[in-house]
């Protein structure tokens, strides 16, 4: 089948997979048993749209939308059954059936942030400072369009260069056969320092720039149509002074597109059927479990989908790791706490720079080692270097468009006052 004839079905799948459950939020009661259809409804919708979306050919554009796929189904689960929303939670009034209102449950299922509505995450990062500093206390239509299109012209070029990095470092790599098919442990200190670099560019500079391309993309076209307005499309990372804790990292500075689905299934297995007393702390680190449990099981979906083998796949144990992390950050900090509390510091003062350094070194180091595993298999892969469906750095060469992003990448920073 055509290129053509699969987006067209990844489009019509994922239309449907958004109207069905809209649809059951707006014509059904929270108690309906109908609702209960949408589960089966959307895990089919999913098993469709997953051959389709890896017969378009390997690369992250395609795993990100399967991963589209995925949060709708957990997005069904919190919305319709444990914590149901019906018509009448909507912000749009009139007749029961209409555009605006199938529109707005719509974007419920497709903006698991809640931005701008009751359920609103609790770190959603704010409308950046450029506008403010002008005086504009939401962002004009034809501004935020320019400045969301200068960003992602730029960040595609910059995906462009590390694709074409990544990808004859990885055919290099291939052909002389340096690297086994699973990452070896048992390496020296200097490799060591060399890997977690390596993750932590992988994962957590060339990733963030990728979702967050996407995000923009996606924000320039339902604005640019008229379907929704600036105001509910702020940034979709937090600032990353505050990844200086492994808490801060998941919490402020990564995206949040999950946290909402994915607490109210831990908070539901762990209250309603487990019993925990809320609040508790067995759990709450049990939430943390299974959150990270559910996220970990849901990469090892997109590790597939990216032509990974499941023997293979690091996912699970890098996303089972973070809640150890976190444990051990709590307990250091329990002490230091006690320690400080006992000398008459006060915990409400700004962290020194010192200790900003040393949270930042402890967060990035924890994420780079346990991460290994995750990014290894992807890295290794030539195939899966496709951050972009066209290279420019092909064409003018690559050298080139890296002076052409440096040079951009610092007028960007001036003019639209980029925040990092």
């Amino acid at each position: 089948m055509s290129t053509s004839s699969n987006l067209l079905r990844i489009v019509f799948l994922y239309a449907a997979h958004c109207l069905i459950p809209a649809t059951l939020l707006i014509t059904t009661t929270k108690q309906s048993v109908v609702r209960y259809l949408s589960i089966p409804c959307s895990i089919f919708i999913v098993y469709r749209a997953i051959p389709v979306a890896t017969a378009l050919g390997p690369g992250f554009v395609w795993c990100e939308c399967v991963r589209l796929f995925i949060t709708i189904i957990f997005q069904c689960i919190n919305l319709l059954l444990i914590n149901p929303k019906d018509s009448n939670d909507l912000p749009s009034r009139g007749s029961q059936i209409s555009v605006a209102r199938i529109y707005a449950a719509t974007r419920l299922f497709t903006d698991p942030r809640g931005i701008n509505t009751p359920w609103q995450i609790k770190n959603a990062p704010p409308q950046p400072a450029y506008y403010k500093r002008r005086g504009m206390s939401t962002p004009p239509r034809d501004r935020f369009l320019v400045r969301q299109i200068a960003i992602v012209v730029w960040q595609y070029l910059v995906l462009d260069v590390f694709a074409t990095l990544g990808l004859q470092q990885a055919l290099e790599q291939e052909k002389s056969g340096m690297l086994p098919p699973v990452p070896q442990w048992d390496i020296s200190t200097e490799q060591w320092i060399e890997r977690i670099i390596s993750n932590v560019m992988a994962g957590f500079v060339v990733s963030r720039i990728l979702i967050d391309f996407h995000h923009r993309a996606f924000s320039i076209i339902i604005v640019g149509l008229g379907l929704d307005s600036p105001e509910n499309c702020p940034p979709l990372y937090g600032r990353a002074l505050d990844a200086d804790t492994i808490r801060g990292f998941w919490a402020k500075f990564w995206h949040q597109l999950l946290q909402n689905p994915l607490t109210s299934v831990s908070a539901f297995i762990t209250q309603d059927l487990l019993g925990l007393r809320p609040r508790s702390f067995l759990q709450r680190y049990m939430n943390v479990f299974v959150v990270f449990f559910c996220s970990g099981g849901l990469h090892f979906v997109l590790d597939i989908v990216q032509g990974i083998p499941a023997q293979e796949s690091g996912a699970m144990l890098f996303f089972l790791t973070a809640p150890l992390g976190l444990m051990i950050e709590d307990g250091v900090k329990a002490i230091w706490g006690s320690f400080s509390k006992s000398n008459g510091q006060s915990q409400k003062n700004p962290k020194p720079l010192w200790q900003r350094a040393l949270g930042l070194t402890w967060s990035m180091a924890w994420l780079g080692i346990t991460s290994t595993g995750f990014f290894y298999p992807q890295v290794v892969r030539p195939q899966n270097q496709a951050l972009v469906p066209l290279s420019v750095a092909g064409q003018i060469g690559l050298p080139i468009q890296a002076g052409i992003v440096l040079v951009s990448g610092a007028v960007l920073a001036k003019l639209f006052e980029v925040e990092v």
